[in-house]
């Protein structure tokens, strides 16, 4: 016995025992947590996350109220509890097949569990909503932050291809919908046109995202983007003489009226752009090229250079340059004189909205310029309240409206608006 003792193996082997011991000693103490107690040979263990099933008519009807996952508990022998928290062959499910249309209180039910387990879920009973499904199409409206975009420059349309989408879901849910947009981003400092993919969100009253299926669910959204810009008449002023004694009997540009681009502010400082036609190296009437210099404020102009056609004659004898004093004599001729004034704030009414059907959101008064065309006696005394404007908005849909401006100005004239369209937001009224 006392040589056993002694031996070196049997000192080992008993170490080895009393740590065996000692390890599952303290592992049995600190083995369990949260999620997972044990006696003896049985063990619970909660199983997280597990998603649920519901069984109902899903062609006609819309369920709202089931959670996608619940918590599980089961508790049982140890083997069963691991082997099905290992292998998942078990499922939650609802089954509302035999439901109808309203509210009820319904309790899950789960298979694929071993009769000696005790499961236990948790929430038990839920409240859910069975309502009639519905499919209706919608007009969308683009939306783009505009102060993304670079300092002048505006968004001139916003088109989305396509325009319209289909939205299903519960009837509840359908009817509440104020919004369809198609919610542009991007960088900031934009000066160009662009198209780009838009996800589609479908918004309540209060701006609320509705949960509720979209198809497509994104569309291209085409941007069009422009400078500020104002369209002004051109006039012409004679500099320096022709020579052979020569005199300017007339002055003819290839076009009448130019476009500037620039701050808001800067370009309702002017009204129009003088030209100096420099004729002193004419022999004859010729064409002359004149290169346009931009007013101060104007980033570019919408062309450098002009065309003007320089008539000339010797009928005054002597005249070097009777170009001002035919200008200032036009209203004696016996002809008349076409002249272009620019009226400012001329309002634009709306006309045939249903307003039974439509209104228009954040409604407001829109004010364009007009350039005024005629005899000049005629246009001397032309007021914004001799010129009416409006939009026809007998054809408008919910979202945003791009609309031409008809109008009338006193007889014999002529006139186009600046600029040629207005936008209207239009809400479907419920």
């Amino acid at each position: 016995m006392d040589k056993l003792i002694d031996s070196p193996w049997f000192l080992r082997i008993t170490a080895l025992a009393l740590t065996l011991l000692m390890f599952f000693t303290v592992r049995s103490e600190t083995s369990t947590d949260k999620n997972t107690t044990t006696t003896s040979d049985r063990q619970a263990e909660v199983i997280h996350d597990v998603p649920v099933k519901v069984l109902y008519d899903d062609k006609n009807l819309i369920v709202t109220g089931v959670p996608q996952t619940v918590d599980v508990s089961v508790k049982g022998p140890l083997a069963l509890v691991l082997q099905t928290k290992a292998f998942k062959d078990y499922q939650v499910y609802l089954d509302l097949s035999k439901e109808t249309i309203g509210k009820h209180k319904v309790k899950f039910k789960y298979k694929g569990f071993s009769d000696k387990l005790q499961i236990q879920i948790e929430p038990s009973t839920i409240d859910v909503s069975i309502e009639e499904k519905v499919t209706r199409t919608f007009k969308v409206d683009p939306d783009f932050n505009e102060s993304q975009l670079a300092p002048n420059y505006f968004v001139k349309t916003m088109t989305a291809n396509p325009d319209e989408v289909t939205v299903t879901g519960a009837k509840s849910v359908v009817d509440s919908i104020a919004y369809v947009k198609a919610m542009l981003s991007g960088e900031s400092g934009v000066t160009e046109s662009f198209t780009k993919e838009a996800p589609v969100k479908v918004l309540d009253r209060d701006m609320n995202k509705l949960d509720i299926t979209i198809s497509p669910s994104t569309v291209p959204v085409k941007v069009d983007i422009g400078e500020y810009n104002k369209e002004v008449p051109i006039s012409l002023n004679v500099k320096g003489n022709p020579k052979d004694d020569l005199n300017v009997k007339s002055l003819k540009a290839d076009t009448s009226h130019i476009t500037l681009f620039g701050p808001k502010s800067e370009l309702d400082k002017i009204n129009t752009l003088p030209v100096d036609v420099d004729v002193s190296k004419l022999k004859k009437s010729d064409d002359v090229t004149v290169n346009l210099t931009k007013p101060t404020g104007v980033t570019k102009l919408s062309t450098n250079q002009i065309k003007v056609h320089v008539t000339l004659d010797n009928s005054l004898g002597g005249s070097k340059n009777v170009f001002d004093e035919t200008t200032n004599n036009q209203k004696e001729n016996t002809s008349k004189t076409t002249s272009t004034v620019i009226i400012d704030n001329v309002k634009v009414s709306v006309k045939n909205l249903d307003k039974e059907q439509y209104t228009i959101d954040n409604e407001t008064t829109n004010y364009v310029s007009v350039f005024v065309t005629g005899d000049e006696q005629e246009i001397a005394n032309i007021t914004a309240s001799d010129i009416h404007l409006y939009v026809d908005a007998n054809d408008v849909r919910e979202g945003t409206n791009t609309l031409d401006i008809l109008g009338s100005s006193p007889s014999g004239t002529t006139w186009k608006a600046n600029p040629s369209s207005i936008k209207l937001k239009i809400s479907q009224l419920s």
